[in-house]
């Protein structure tokens, strides 16, 4: 596999391309051998589970998606969605044996159709803090699909957090090279010779469902997940890429806001009283019901992106997430339930030293999971 994944890599590095990131989602594989009246059937309460799933009606989605399995048990798209719909609400045990279980039928004749099955595996496992399974299944997600950059970019993730940050920063640049770029364009203009890999992806015949609308799975800031509709319209064009950075630099003082999202009473003002005085200025305590953040974050504007890796380190296993909005703070920290210890001390970042820390990009954030409880009780 890292012979593939090498030759691979050099292949796109001539064409301009690197970087890293997979995607948690939908594509339609046919199942053969099975009764057309099971398959409409099952086809029927798939296309419904997903459509409650978008609204955020996971008990009624999940009945739809059993449906869907008990007219057809092998239907591939309603195993993925329950796994996606297990994994939005940060149930992994469940959500990773269906997608091992899914590459595993595939793995024979797998493809770029495939690819996604892999990549949603292998994200599952970086969400869930196993690294070395996410950079094996995110591995192959790369080398079966090539030009998912998304794959590119969780691989670089999984990377970055086994202590790799400059095969890390190779992925990222790839990720970038093929969301920013047309690459099958290029090749057909060019028609020079490719990894077979590449060659197949490109030819890969338009999944059905790009027809009226694909489905993603993107991590929230809160850790959670969220399905998202892509209209097919946009399918053809480059997804929309982050603004980039203002040249100037950030202010040295960010305004910081600290949001109890364990439940652990007066973790936040206790934690507020750790921070750097000369860079950080703690404006604002709340709470995050229903206290139950999994993983801590923090959430910041772009100009304090470097600010808000540092203080994600300091944290452990904290992320870094840019937010559409955080007033009336510049960064807010929201404390998750990985952080229980009452005794809890933020660990000394090195200030002159860039942040190693995995950034998932969101859009705003307003799911229910990120309501905020605007009654600060006393001691939060």
């Amino acid at each position: 596999m890292k012979t593939k994944l090498k030759r691979l890599t050099t292949v796109c590095a001539g064409a301009s391309l690197f970087a890293a990131c997979a995607d948690l989602g939908h594509r339609p594989i046919p199942n053969e051998q099975r009764p057309a009246s099971a398959s409409a059937s099952a086809s029927e309460a798939y296309v419904l589970g997903r459509s409650l799933h978008m609204a955020r009606r996971f008990e009624a989605a999940t009945a739809s998606y059993m449906t869907a399995l008990k007219a057809d048990p092998g239907q591939v798209n309603a195993r993925n969605g329950l796994a996606t719909l297990y994994a939005e609400q940060g149930e992994f045990a469940k959500a990773i044996p269906i997608w091992q279980r899914l590459t595993q039928e595939v793995d024979g004749k797998a493809g770029p159709e495939t690819a996604f099955l892999f990549s949603n595996l292998g994200y599952a496992y970086f969400l869930n803090g196993e690294y070395d399974n996410a950079l094996s299944a995110l591995e192959k997600a790369c080398v079966l699909d090539p030009l998912n950059y998304r794959a590119w970019n969780h691989l670089g993730s999984a990377l970055d957090k086994l202590g790799q940050p400059e095969r890390a920063q190779l992925m990222y640049q790839q990720a970038a090279a093929l969301r920013e770029h047309d690459f099958k364009a290029d090749y057909a203009l060019a028609q020079r010779a490719v990894a077979p890999a590449i060659e197949k992806a490109v030819n890969a015949s338009p999944r059905a469902e790009d027809a009226w609308a694909a489905t993603e799975v993107r991590q929230l800031a809160n850790g959670m997940f969220e399905l998202r509709r892509i209209p097919a319209a946009t399918l053809a064009r480059p997804e929309d890429t982050p603004a980039p950075l203002p040249a100037s630099a950030a202010p040295e003082k960010a305004l910081l806001e600290i949001r109890n999202g364990n439940g652990v009473r007066g973790m936040a003002k206790a934690l507020s009283a750790m921070m750097d005085p000369d860079t950080l200025r703690v404006v604002r305590l709340s709470n995050q019901r229903p206290f139950d953040v999994r993983q801590t974050r923090v959430e910041y504007q772009p100009p304090f992106r470097e600010a808000a890796g540092r203080l994600a380190e300091s944290f452990g296993n904290a992320v870094a997430v840019e937010a559409g909005s955080v007033k009336p703070a510049n960064m807010r920290l929201v404390i998750g339930r990985d952080i229980v210890n009452r005794n809890f001390a933020p660990k000394p970042v090195a200030k002159e030293l860039p942040a190693t820390f995995v950034q998932h990009q969101t859009g705003p954030v307003g799911a229910r999971h990120n309501e905020e409880d605007p009654t600060l009780e006393p001691g939060a």
